[in-house]
C-alpha cells in the first residue's frame, strides 16, 4: 500500500479518537457537538465559495450530499447515547467494529475492490481485535449478552459508517473534497439544530452564554470531526488506488487511541480481553500495509 495513504489514514484516526474522547467526557449535551460541526463549516464556507467561483456548482452533489447527511445525523445521535450507554474503551471498538465488516463487504460488491490474502488476513485480526472489546469479561454468555444489549447504539453507529463511506467516496470522486464535506455539513447541522436547540440556548443570550462555557470542546469535536473526515475524503479523491476495504481497518487503528485515552483520563478498567484487542488490531494495521 502506498506509504502516503497508509500515514494519512493513521493520522485521520488519530484525530478520530481525540474528538470522540472529549465526546465522551461531554456526553450528556449533545448541542456541543452541533455547536462544534457549526464552527467547523461556517470556517470551511469561505474555501467552498471560492472553489464555486472558480469551478462552478453542479445539482448533482445534492444527491450525494443529503444522504450522507442524514446518515450524519443518525451518527451523531448514535455517538452520543453510546457514549451514555457505556465506556469509551468499549463502545468505541464496538463500534468501529462494525463499519470495518460492512465497509469491506460492501465495497468489494458495489466498488469490485481487489483485496490481497495479506490484506483480508489484516482486515479479519483487526475486527478480531475490534470484537474482542466486546467480550469485556470473559465468554460467559450472560455477561456477553448484556454486554451486546448496552451497545445497541455503538452497533448502529457502525452501520452508519457504512453508508457515509460508500456515498462520499462515490461523491468526491465527482465534486471536491472540501465543497462537498462543506454541503454535507451544512444540511446536517441545519437539520440536526431544531431537535437540539431549545429553551434559553434557543435565544442569542443563551447561545452566547454556551459558547464561553463550552466552546472550546465543541471546537475540538467540531474541528476534530472535520478535519479527520475531510483527510480521508481527500485520499479517495486524490489517490484512484484508494480502496475503503483497506482505508477504513487502516483508521480504525483509533480503537487503539481511544482505548488508550480511555484507560488513562477516564480511569476505565483494564482488562485481559482489552490488551489482547489491542495487539490483534496493531497487528492487523501492519498486515494491511503489507498487503
Amino acid at each position: 500500500m502506498n506509504l502516503t495513504i497508509f500515514l494519512l489514514a493513521l493520522g485521520s484516526g488519530t484525530l478520530h479518537a481525540v474528538w470522540n474522547f472529549f465526546s465522551k467526557k461531554k456526553a450528556d449535551n449533545m448541542a456541543i457537538m452541533l455547536l462544534g460541526v457549526w464552527f467547523a463549516n461556517i470556517t470551511l464556507l469561505p474555501f467552498s465559495l471560492y472553489i464555486i467561483a472558480k469551478s462552478g456548482f453542479s445539482l448533482g452533489i445534492f444527491a450525494f450530499a443529503i444522504i450522507s447527511a442524514l446518515s450524519d445525523i443518525a451518527y451523531y445521535f448514535c455517538v452520543m447515547y453510546s457514549y451514555r450507554e457505556g465506556e469509551l474503551s468499549l463502545m468505541y471498538p464496538a463500534a468501529r467494529g462494525t463499519g470495518v465488516v460492512l465497509v469491506a463487504i460492501f465495497s468489494m460488491i458495489i466498488f469490485h475492490d481487489q483485496i490481497s490474502a495479506w490484506a483480508v488476513a489484516g482486515i479479519m485480526m483487526v475486527v478480531v481485535g475490534i470484537f474482542s472489546f466486546a467480550l469485556k469479561d470473559g465468554l460467559n454468555r450472560k455477561v456477553l449478552a448484556g454486554s451486546i444489549k448496552s451497545m445497541k447504539y455503538a452497533l448502529l453507529l457502525g452501520c452508519t459508517v457504512v453508508i457515509y463511506t460508500l456515498i462520499d467516496r462515490a461523491g468526491v470522486q465527482q465534486y471536491n473534497p472540501i465543497l462537498y464535506l462543506n454541503l454535507t455539513g451544512v444540511l446536517s447541522a441545519t437539520i440536526f439544530t431544531p431537535f437540539i436547540v431549545k429553551g434559553e440556548l434557543g435565544t442569542a443570550k443563551g447561545v452566547r452564554n454556551f459558547i464561553r462555557q463550552e466552546g472550546k470542546y465543541a471546537a475540538i469535536i467540531g474541528y476534530g470531526i472535520t478535519v479527520s473526515y475531510l483527510i480521508i475524503l481527500f485520499i479517495y479523491a486524490t489517490f484512484a488506488e484508494a480502496k475503503s476495504s483497506y482505508i477504513t481497518p487502516i483508521r480504525e487503528f483509533s480503537v487503539v487511541i481511544g482505548s488508550i485515552l480511555g484507560f488513562v483520563f477516564l480511569k476505565e478498567k483494564i482488562t485481559t480481553n482489552k490488551i489482547i484487542g489491542i495487539v490483534t488490531i496493531l497487528l492487523g494495521v501492519i498486515m494491511i500495509k503489507i498487503g
